[in-house]
């Protein structure tokens, strides 16, 4: 093999790990909030059937989540941006008003 055919074979290869290492995040990523959403239920449900009202700080947690989720897609993502960012805002400003509650409680 002449040294170029080497050097394109291993950039093949290089790059199909890079996308196989994109998979594997996006999944992880995926997993990791929807456990954190069951949980965020599962604190729900027992403060709801305990009579302890709404945490706000949890409720939180999820808001900024998806505040940085959709910031992050819509300045990368060309598609569909001025709608990522909207989000991205009302997330946003939805994480100050619970912030907000739960420091003024």
């Amino acid at each position: 093999m002449k040294k170029e055919e080497i050097l394109s074979a291993s950039r093949k290869e290089n790059k199909n790990k890079d996308m196989y290492a994109k998979e594997v995040e996006a999944k992880a990523t995926t997993i990791a909030s929807v456990a954190m959403l069951l949980l965020a239920l599962v604190f729900f449900t027992y403060e709801i059937t305990k009579g302890r009202g709404i945490n706000p700080a949890i409720y939180s947690m999820i808001t900024l989540f998806n505040s940085i989720l959709y910031g992050y897609m819509g300045i990368k993502i060309k598609e569909k941006r001025k709608l990522r960012i909207t989000n991205a805002v009302i997330w946003g400003l939805m994480t100050v008003i619970l912030l907000f509650e739960y420091f003024t409680k």
